[in-house]
């Protein structure tokens, strides 16, 4: 049981650490529209991640791991995450900042619950490294534990809970910061996070078309 929630901690650590589409809309998020926007994107990034493990699980469970690991299931999820990382990356790039002009404070309307839960829910489903990486550690666990599910439960439990955990802190930071930055500034953070994410959608199109 102890082994459990401290291999879930760790690979909690790592997931929170590693840097992608994700980190970088929860940072940009608690920037702009405060902690509790933020925290939704948040909530939407675990609610995916509680999908993925029940798909990997079952996929396992029930012999049908391939539907993931099939290169050209996994070349279709590049294509689609990349062209969903890249209209998310242009909305963020040409979005607009209302000025008020008096003091220089930028005046943006917060997006409703739906479409942060979704934008959270959705940058990581389209996103074929998670679902990779989600496959390989349910491969690791289910093998490791056989599916003592008390232990796998506990694995996954200590994970999505210092995920979540680090993901708001993250969204709290973003939005601590918000009043050391300038218009200026904030435009800046708003146009990098849409750069990296056509970037990384971009990358994700060449990866299936010439790294394949």
């Amino acid at each position: 049981m102890f082994s459990a929630i401290y291999e879930g901690i760790l690979l909690g650590l790592f997931v929170a650490f590693s840097i992608g589409p994700a980190f970088f809309a929860l940072i940009n998020t608690g920037i702009h529209h405060g902690f509790k926007a933020g925290a939704t994107v948040a909530l939407g990034i675990f609610l995916s991640d509680l999908f993925f493990i029940a798909i990997t699980v079952s996929l396992i469970h029930f012999g049908m791991a391939d539907v993931i690991t099939n290169p050209k299931h996994q070349a279709f999820m590049g294509v689609v995450g990349g062209i969903v990382l890249i209209i998310y990356g242009v909305i963020h790039f040409i979005q607009k900042d209302a000025k008020n002009q008096a003091d220089t404070e930028i005046v943006i309307e917060s997006p409703n619950t739906f479409s942060l839960l979704s934008k959270g829910f959705l940058l990581n489903l389209f996103n074929p490294f998670v679902w990779i990486f989600w496959m390989a550690t349910s491969t690791a666990i289910s093998s490791k534990y056989e599916f003592n599910i008390l232990h796998i439960l506990t694995f996954y439990i200590s994970t999505l809970i210092i995920v979540l955990g680090t993901d708001l802190l993250k969204t709290y930071v973003g939005h601590t910061i918000k009043e050391k930055l300038n218009a200026t500034i904030l435009l800046r953070i708003r146009q990098v996070t849409g750069g990296f994410l056509i970037a990384f959608g971009l990358y994700l199109i060449y990866k299936v078309f010439f790294l394949h």
